[in-house]
């Protein structure tokens, strides 16, 4: 059987796009979990990933050490609209529920997360690029996002019951 990828990409799933936004929030959540953890083996601020999202808004401070709720719910919120976002994007462009296939497109929007959006667009903020973020960790924490991603096919099927 052959598919027809344009086919797939030309369809407007609307429940496919849900199924999307709610797989992109689970994958933040669990990329920001997994960061957290690297920080705290680290021996760094556990706050420190959430509070890095919140730099392009809120400027160096974001990151001074301990719990400081602006920096956590502004870098939360930005973190959680990016991770919706790409995983509306994902859900779409997969179309699929094949678990192999799902890895294999999360493990590539890793990577493209990790080159892309980790290393160019975001130190196109100074602050950012001031910041000189781990770019090692930041890998492995855009990897397991796109792993993550893959729990579009559970969002998928529970929505279109």
């Amino acid at each position: 059987m052959e598919v027809n990828l344009v086919e797939i990409w030309l369809r407007r799933d609307k429940k496919r796009w849900l199924a999307g936004a709610l797989g992109g929030l689970f994958a933040g959540i669990a990329s920001l979990a997994f960061a957290m953890g690297l920080c705290l083996m680290a021996g760094s601020d556990v706050w420190m990933p959430i509070k890095a999202a919140a730099l392009p808004i809120l400027g160096g401070p974001a990151l001074n050490w301990g719990l400081h709720w602006d920096a956590i719910l502004t870098g939360f919120a930005l973190y959680e609209f990016i991770a919706m976002f790409l995983g509306v994007i994902y859900a779409h462009f997969t179309g699929t529920n094949h678990l192999g296939a799902l890895l294999g497109v999360g493990f590539s929007f890793g990577c493209f997360s990790w080159i892309f959006i980790g290393n160019l667009f975001s130190a196109s903020f100074r602050d950012v690029h001031v910041a000189d973020l781990h770019k090692g960790g930041t890998f492995f924490v855009c990897i397991v996002f796109g792993i993550a991603l893959c729990s579009v096919a559970f969002f998928d099927k529970a929505v279109r019951r």
